[in-house]
């Protein structure tokens, strides 16, 4: 009797390892998305740092990040992050799309690797150019120039917070065919303690592609 109790003692201790070792890889990705997801802003910002110094040394300016990157489990460990990003950039020949994927190391908080893709546009056929008076709304980000515009107060009130657009007060028109016109307003606190103030933006964006061209606020 004591010899069967030992052996099942014996298989039980044996499942219960096997139980572990097979947890430990989940566990480990688990650890290593809940770290990156717990300090998703350092990781993506020493990926855009790193992706910005790459374009630079290509001789491209100008860059421009899309939504956040997304963390790529597959790829991740214990002591590594991997994101996966997109962004646009433009040099002396043109706009250039990327994707990117983008190693960090937790330990040092330091990008140690980073993958660089080009994304050719969809072929699409020439369109006729559109007049003045027909504005060109496909390319229009009116999220870009609010960007743009929080980006332009914290330059003007560098201890601004609370900034809030009012979608109501969207003004488009588009004087040429190579330039478009976005008004708007919005609140701010310039600084903790004080009143919210009104600001208005004025942007002026490329419908050709979307992009920002100039940014004013003032208020």
């Amino acid at each position: 009797m004591a010899a069967l109790l030992a052996s099942s003692r014996s298989a039980l201790s044996g499942i219960a390892l096997l139980a572990l070792l097979a947890a430990h890889p989940a566990a480990e990705a688990q650890s290593a998305s809940a770290r990156a997801e717990s300090g998703s802003t350092e990781p993506a910002a020493l990926c855009e740092r790193a992706a910005r110094q790459t374009l630079a040394a290509q001789g491209t300016a100008e860059v421009s990040f899309g939504a956040a990157p997304a963390f790529d489990a597959s790829l991740s460990n214990d002591s590594q992050v991997a994101l996966r990003g997109s962004g646009r950039a433009r040099a002396a020949s043109g706009a250039r799309v990327f994707s990117y994927l983008c190693t960090v190391d937790l330990a040092t908080r330091e990008a140690v690797g980073l993958v660089l893709r080009d994304q050719a546009p969809a072929a699409a056929k020439a369109a006729p150019a559109r007049p003045p008076a027909e504005p060109d709304l496909r390319e229009l980000s009116p999220a870009a120039c609010e960007s743009s515009a929080a980006e332009a107060l914290r330059r003007q009130w560098p201890r601004v917070s609370a900034i809030s657009f009012d979608r109501s007060t969207r003004r488009f028109r588009q004087p040429a065919a190579d330039v478009a016109e976005l008004h708007g307003s919005g609140l701010a606190l310039p600084a903790p303690g004080a009143p919210n103030t009104v600001f208005t933006f004025d942007c002026k964006i490329d419908p050709r592609d979307g992009w920002v061209l100039e940014t004013n606020v003032s208020g």
